[in-house]
């Protein structure tokens, strides 16, 4: 096994580098989720002594928070770089029309996430005795559960179909007619 050095990282293969983020990532999470639930976990809130104020509640959301952030740097970075890449002859790849399946899942995806933010409820919500009532952040938050449920679902369906094998022999059905 070969060794690497922190010191050449432009050398590391992507597989490598990816495991290490992704092993420091679960470290970090891993580490404050702990320091979340076993210190300071039964603080009683200030202004209602019946509901808790854990004491890395804001350690907690500060890592979400970065995560989203970078996040979103990661996947833009990736979409300008795959865009600075692709070429006329990349839209097929290995016989698969590559930037025709991407054309089709990102309008997929916005295309669903339209159509759940129309539909999304805006009745007001109660929420530990507070009234919600906003219309746009009511109709946002259905938008993404409901497109996450959406996505969930098409995944599981992709998942069985794949293994069913029935697309190949609807494939093999049509080369012999």
């Amino acid at each position: 096994m070969k060794h690497y050095s922190f010191k050449d990282l432009r050398q590391w293969p992507a597989e490598r580098l990816s495991t290490m983020v992704l092993y420091v990532l679960v470290a970090v999470a891993a580490a404050v989720f702990a320091l979340f639930y076993l210190v300071g976990f039964d603080t009683p809130y200030a202004d209602d002594p019946q509901f808790n104020a854990p004491l890395f509640t804001d350690v907690v959301l500060g890592l979400l928070f970065l995560s989203l952030l970078l996040g979103c740097v990661a996947a833009g970075f990736s979409l300008i770089h795959a865009w600075k890449l692709r070429d006329k002859i990349s839209r097929t790849v290995n016989n698969i029309p590559a930037r025709r399946i991407t054309a089709y899942t990102f309008g997929g995806v916005v295309a669903c996430l339209a159509v759940t933010f129309l539909m999304g409820s805006s009745a007001p919500v109660v929420v530990n005795g507070t009234s919600y009532s906003n219309v746009f952040w009511l109709k946002a938050t259905d938008m993404f559960v409901n497109t996450s449920l959406v996505l969930i679902i098409v995944a599981a369906a992709g998942v069985v179909l794949g293994l069913s094998g029935y697309g190949r022999k609807l494939k093999l059905k049509n080369k012999e007619l």
